[in-house]
């Protein structure tokens, strides 16, 4: 290599290393963060008033995702509270791109409980109480249920910004996938299909459970 060749290429390395260090990529990040949220308010939340929403049987949630909680936005992460009236019931689920972390904040009988693979195990805890938490691998179907006569809290956390959630006795009934094939999978005539859809539009708390409670 000539020499000039040579001296040209050391002073672009040289360039390059000066750039590099003259670059602090969590500069950048401050000055973004500065400039999205100026203020120290913009990083509280009030989860306890956040509007509520119908989520199951007997169940309310109360958001703190990002599109309410602009703070957490690049942080891969939301989070909810949900309150399970008595006999109430979050319904199975799965949460396509996260893994859930519950923590209970009041009220104790929660029953919860989550399905492994094809071939796994179907692993149940009962009678969690205000202080314990447990987790639900992503991808997995899963449910909580208050079996006690008051009701109970709890602090759901997610490591995605958008989990998803697919409440599968909805997708499965209120969803466009044929009636031959919902046929097959209850065992039931064709005909019949639209009857346990019928069935499902409404929901009630679980019978036994309602009856120790003196639920009407």
């Amino acid at each position: 290599m000539k020499a000039g060749t040579f001296s040209f290429y050391l002073a672009l390395a040289v360039s390059a290393l000066v750039v590099s260090a003259s670059f602090d990529p969590t500069k950048e990040a401050l000055d973004i963060r500065a400039e999205l949220f100026p203020n120290a308010e913009d990083f509280k939340f009030n989860l306890f008033e956040a509007a509520a929403a119908n989520n199951g049987a007997g169940a309310m949630i109360q958001a703190g995702s990002q599109s309410r909680f602009p703070a957490l936005n690049g942080l891969g992460l939301c989070y909810f509270l949900f309150t399970l009236e008595p006999c109430g019931m979050n319904l199975p689920h799965v949460h396509p791109r996260a893994t859930e972390l519950i923590y209970l904040v009041k009220g104790y009988g929660l029953t919860v409980g989550f399905s492994e693979e094809n071939g796994g195990r179907v692993l149940v805890n009962r009678k969690l109480r205000k202080g314990w938490t447990t987790v639900f691998p992503m991808g997995l179907p899963h449910w909580q249920i208050n079996t006690s006569c008051y009701p109970v809290q709890f602090i759901s956390a997610l490591n995605h910004a958008d989990p998803g959630v697919v409440t599968l006795p909805d997708r499965l009934l209120t969803t466009s996938i044929p009636d031959y094939v919902l046929s097959v999978v209850f065992n039931v005539p064709r005909g019949k299909v639209q009857d346990i859809r019928d069935r499902l539009s409404s929901r009630d708390l679980e019978a036994e459970c309602k009856k120790r409670c003196g639920i009407n």
